[in-house]
């Protein structure tokens, strides 16, 4: 590994470098929905990394030993404090690049996804040493066995779990993808095309056992908490169809005098009224939100259009000023309960995990992928959703505007997809939940673990640092 050869500032210089590297083609898809977001993504995301190399790099020329036990730790803590604050992008942990593997994923329904990211990185530090000079021929041999016994370990356990006959699901619900072109979705006064074109999408699916619809995120581009009109368009659909019907749309309220803005989702019952909203909760940082807004008035958009005027001249497109909901909400429906993932909010295990143990029967994933066309962006987010559904043992449903739809069940199989900017609705059944995973009982604990860790060992060469200053004299740790 470069890193651990070098010292001082070239390690810090190359640890970001190769930070900054690794989001630019992992986040690239950003600039997609907004420019501003990306570099603020990168830039500030590549500290994380940074940081953690050099620790490791620190640890690693105090004791070689030192730094290859921790880096696992460091790894996994980096990706577990990337998912707290307002600040929070947990969206490319390792274990993530596992999720199309599914023999392997099946071990996140114990140790979640950050689990198997920390087997990933301890299996490529088991393979450092093989080709690491100075060990001798036996350690060598002996890493490379470990590492390779790790694997097959992971993929024995994921065939002997996985039921090889898949069970049906019993309770039928429709996915409807419009694949509406941002262009015309966002075009004034043309949220009548949308909400048409899923009326006819619904009534489309013509079969009466269905007993929930789901539109996209933002699948009715208005408020429907403040249009009385498009509220009675759904309601006529829902009523035609005889079913509940799940939206994706905005939403509005004024705290004190100032009006806030929300990314939400309205259940419709059967009889056309709304009966329940929920608005998003985890807001994604510099694109739906500024961090923590409320204290930092200044980087508003319409603040920063007084004194940097390219924002109107080119039509940047800036973050918008969402506010977070409240809380999570369950849905009821006759015979079951559900929760709702937004977008952006299916990258959060202990989020998922809160609303399995609030009660939800299942859950549904919402989202509108069309700002990233056809990068390797969609792709991401949809394998995220399922590894969320591998580690509560739930079954998911996911509506996209544009694709990637589906159906899977709590072991990461597809049992009904739409493709890429296909238009037209899924009909499939789902299962009910009826048992907890242990990842679903005892939480993030590896994770969580290794976060601590991780504050342990920066707080221990602070200490280290602060001692030598104090007593330069003194002799060094080893």
């Amino acid at each position: 590994m470069i890193i651990a050869r070098l010292r001082g500032r070239p390690a810090f210089t190359a640890a970001y470098f190769f930070a900054f590297i690794f989001n630019a083609f992992s986040l690239y898809w950003v600039a997609l929905v907004t420019p501003p977001g990306t570099a603020a993504a990168v830039v500030i995301v590549s500290f994380y990394y940074t940081a953690v190399l050099v620790i490791f790099n620190r640890l690693h020329h105090r004791r070689p030993l030192y730094g290859a036990i921790a880096l696992p730790f460091l790894w996994v803590g980096m990706e577990f404090f990337r998912t707290l604050s307002q600040f929070a992008f947990p969206w490319s942990d390792l274990g993530y690049s596992q999720a199309d593997y599914l023999y392997v994923l099946q071990i996140v329904s114990i140790i979640s996804v950050h689990g198997l990211s920390f087997l990933i990185v301890t299996v490529n530090v088991l393979l450092w040493q093989v080709f690491r000079r100075g060990l001798s021929g036996e350690r060598r041999i002996t890493c490379g066995l470990i590492s390779g016994a790790v694997v097959l370990l992971l993929v024995a356990y994921g065939w002997a779990v996985m039921p090889p006959y898949p069970v049906a699901g019993t309770f039928k619900v429709a996915v409807l993808q419009g694949s509406v072109p941002l262009h015309e979705k966002w075009a004034r006064a043309n949220e009548d095309y949308s909400l048409q074109l899923y009326d006819s999408l619904a009534r489309s699916i013509g079969d009466s056992a269905v007993k929930l619809y789901i539109w996209p995120e933002t699948a009715a581009p208005s408020y429907l908490s403040h249009s009385p009109s498009d509220r009675q368009v759904v309601g006529a659909t829902a009523r035609a169809t005889g079913a509940y019907h799940l939206v994706g749309a905005l939403g509005a309220s004024m705290v004190g005098r100032e009006p806030r803005h929300y990314n939400s989702c309205y259940q419709f019952n059967p009889e056309g009224y709304m009966e329940a909203r929920y608005d998003k909760v985890r807001l994604v940082p510099f694109s739906e939100q500024v961090p923590y807004q409320s204290y930092l008035p200044f980087l508003r958009r319409e603040v920063l259009s007084k004194y940097l005027t390219f924002i109107e001249t080119y039509d940047v497109q800036w973050w918008s000023d969402f506010h977070p909901g409240d809380s999570l909400v369950l849905y009821e429906l006759p015979d079951a309960r559900y929760a709702v993932l937004i977008c952006f909010e299916s990258t959060f295990p202990n989020y998922a995990r809160e609303a399995i143990r609030k009660g939800a029967d299942f859950i549904v994933g919402i989202t509108n992928d069309t700002w990233f066309g056809h990068s390797v962006g969609v792709y991401m987010h949809s394998r995220i959703l399922l590894t969320r559904a591998v580690e509560n043992r739930c079954w998911m449903a996911r509506a996209a505007n544009s694709g990637i739809s589906y159906i899977v069940d709590g072991y990461g199989r597809i049992r009904g997809e739409l493709r890429l900017d296909e238009v037209a609705g899924l009909v499939g059944g789902i299962e009910m939940l009826d048992g907890r995973s242990v990842f679903t009982r005892i939480g993030d604990v590896v994770g969580l673990a290794s976060f601590l860790i991780t504050l342990a060992t920066i707080g221990i060469l602070l200490l280290l640092w602060i001692f030598r200053r104090v007593f330069p004299a003194a002799s060094s740790w080893r």
